[in-house]
């Protein structure tokens, strides 16, 4: 059917190049606009892999909803292809390898569009104490996901109260009985006490 279809806007149209535009353009509406399928993973793979310019207009096309994960999964091929995707689909960090959860200037990026996806981050990542002081900076209550140590860090501790005293909660039993945190956190409270 989809080679009838070609066939006939070359017939009509007459010049190549227009007519396979309009073809990708049906191609990519009928099979990547909607619910993805292992047709349109096969079509893909096969045909668009290696055409920059329809593969970031598939990657655009897709909506990530709970049926399309499964296959969008499936099109993780290769390094700059899971990039794409996981900038326009930040929540499948948690389904791609260790290297992507320990690349600190990714999960920076993909924590300002979700702030929550700290949770993904490797223990490394979590034990780093420049990158838990940028998320701070992002999502005051990412202290939560820290490790111990950092979690019993003054200034980390003095950050997130200062940007939300709500975080009281997450930091070391030290530091929440510290006065000056305390007050701060008091101060600065939204739900706490």
């Amino acid at each position: 059917m989809n080679i009838y279809i070609k066939c006939i806007l070359k017939k009509i149209i007459g010049i190549d190049e227009i007519s396979d535009k309009i073809f990708n353009i049906y191609m990519i509406n009928k099979y990547f606009s909607k619910n993805l399928s292992n047709t349109s993973i096969k079509i893909f793979k096969n045909h668009y892999i290696n055409h920059i310019k329809y593969t970031n207009i598939i990657i655009n096309t897709i909506k990530p909803n709970y049926f399309n994960i499964y296959y969008i999964k499936q099109l993780l091929i290769n390094e700059d292809l899971t990039l794409k995707i996981i900038d326009k689909i930040p929540i499948l960090i948690k389904n791609l390898p260790y290297k992507y959860k320990n690349n600190k200037e990714l999960l920076l990026s993909l924590c300002k569009k979700e702030n929550t996806l700290i949770k993904y981050a490797s223990y490394e990542l979590k034990s780093d104490y420049d990158f838990i002081n940028k998320m701070i900076s992002i999502y005051p209550a990412s202290i939560y996901y820290a490790s111990a140590n950092l979690k019993d860090n003054y200034s980390l501790a003095l950050k997130a109260v200062n940007l939300d005293g709500d975080t009281i909660e997450y930091l070391s039993e030290r530091l929440r009985n510290n006065n000056d945190i305390y007050n701060i956190a008091f101060k600065n409270k939204f739900n706490y006490f």
